[in-house]
């Protein structure tokens, strides 16, 4: 394997761990960068704000001959890849902090932050080409402008701005005498009275965006919809593996601890365009590093009308591991070859 010219010292910023963790956050995959990055002569290792310090920082490598990890001290590394694990962690001091210091050195500061659901429809709706790819969405205000929407649409879903997972996410639809609320697990019919209850108690405890629902293509009468994995290399955003989640019978999410199912990509290349495809994913994130600041990686969930046209449901920033091994050991090579690039354009 061929040295790097230029060889980065990668500090991978986790959450803080418990009582019998070091750190929390997926160790596999901090094992598969560190051995990667180590075919070309770098180095990574985990840390937690705990271990930040004046002169540099104290993080964790993995000795894989003992099967552990050993505590070592280090200087501020060259690139942090940025895996905390929760919103609330994210913006505390600390880290904050740490995200200031390498504004002001001009290193990079690798996934930024989570993202907010409004604020990247609101960067993405902004560019006139982006509109036909993406759904209809406005901010939950209040009973009324559900009722109004409910007029126009015949189905709506309300997710949570700051939600993950496909958690906390309902369809919304009415018809003449009844409005109807299903969840992934439930379907549940109110007069108008007691859907209004309903909001009240569920849609009003954290802040929601109502999205219209498109309908998708189906396979074996379930919905469908791709997961596309990017990644930043040659100064574009470029797709590195395209997984499928199917959703179980009646369901309104894909998502696999929900009940959804993995199938191969095969199984619906021909009823898309991997054309439109690669356009999203570098118009995406062209349009979110220019409103949020640099990304290197993001993942898309993209469903498919019975035409195949593509229409973006989400953006995901941090994406958690991908069930399929070819993909996510893509993933990592692309990742460490981002890494080395970085590193050669801040010299």
């Amino acid at each position: 394997m061929k040295k790097a010219d230029y060889v980065p010292l990668v500090g991978i910023l986790a959450s803080k761990g418990g009582k019998n963790h070091i750190f929390r956050g997926n160790a596999t995959v901090f094992k598969n960068i560190q051995s990667e990055l180590s075919k070309f002569g770098g180095l990574s290792f985990v840390f937690t704000t705990d271990g930040v310090e004046e002169n540099g920082v104290t993080g964790y490598v993995y000795f894989f001959e003992e099967k552990k990890w050993g505590k070592i001290s280090f200087p501020f590394p060259d690139i942090i890849y940025n895996k905390i694990s929760s919103r609330s962690e994210e913006i505390s001091d600390e880290v904050v902090a740490l995200k200031a210091l390498y504004e002001q050195q001009g290193k990079p500061f690798f996934n930024y932050g989570f993202f907010n659901k409004w604020e990247t429809y609101s960067a993405l709706s902004q560019d006139r080409e982006m509109q036909s790819y993406i759904p209809k969405t406005w901010l939950h205000t209040n009973i009324v402008h559900i009722s109004d929407l409910l007029n126009s649409y015949y189905s709506l879903y309300a997710k949570p701005q700051n939600g993950h997972k496909g958690s906390g996410i309902y369809q919304l639809s009415r018809k003449e005498d009844h409005y109807t609320v299903q969840s992934n697990t439930t379907t549940i019919y109110y007069n108008e009275e007691n859907f209004r209850t309903w909001v009240s108690s569920h849609l009003h405890k954290e802040k929601y965006l109502l999205q219209e629902e498109i309908m998708t293509d189906k396979i074996e009468d379930c919905k469908y919809d791709l997961r596309v994995i990017c990644l930043y290399r040659d100064n574009e955003y470029k797709p590195v593996g395209i997984g499928v989640r199917k959703a179980s019978k009646n369901s309104i999410i894909t998502h696999v601890p929900n009940g959804g199912e993995i199938i191969p990509f095969e199984k619906v290349r021909g009823r898309c365009s991997i054309k439109q495809v690669n356009w999203l994913a570098n118009k995406v994130g062209t349009l979110i590093t220019k409103a949020f600041g640099f990304v290197g990686e993001f993942s898309l969930d993209i469903g498919l009308t019975p035409e195949g046209w593509p229409y973006l449901f989400e953006v995901n920033s941090k994406p958690m591991i991908f069930d399929e091994q070819e993909i996510q050991k893509q993933r990592i090579t692309e990742l460490v070859q981002l890494f080395i690039e970085l590193e050669k354009y801040h010299k």
